[in-house]
């Protein structure tokens, strides 16, 4: 297979293929882009068990995330910290 791991298409047994999905990877940091979207999630989720979550933390892009934790995330800073609608006090 013609120009094999760099992104650019070829054929395999006779079926033309598309370029690699290798080629459609995120350049910048895979550890941030798993910490992002497991934020997102867990915001997600905790949102529809009754708590505060604002809906600019749910959406916010990959390059905000990004710019405020930087390519490699600090654990202690993506900490969560919300209170429940129906009862303040259960964190």
């Amino acid at each position: 297979m013609e120009g094999e791991g760099d992104g650019v298409e070829g054929e395999l047994n006779g079926e033309i293929l598309g370029p690699c999905l290798t080629s459609h990877i995120d350049e910048e940091s895979t550890e941030s882009h798993r910490y992002y979207l497991a934020r997102r999630t867990v915001l997600e989720m905790i949102k529809d068990r009754g708590y505060s979550v604002p809906t600019s933390e749910i959406d916010l892009s990959l390059q905000d995330f990004r710019a405020i934790h930087g390519q490699n995330p600090d654990v202690e800073r993506l900490r969560i910290s919300t209170t429940h609608h129906s009862d303040p006090l259960n964190r």
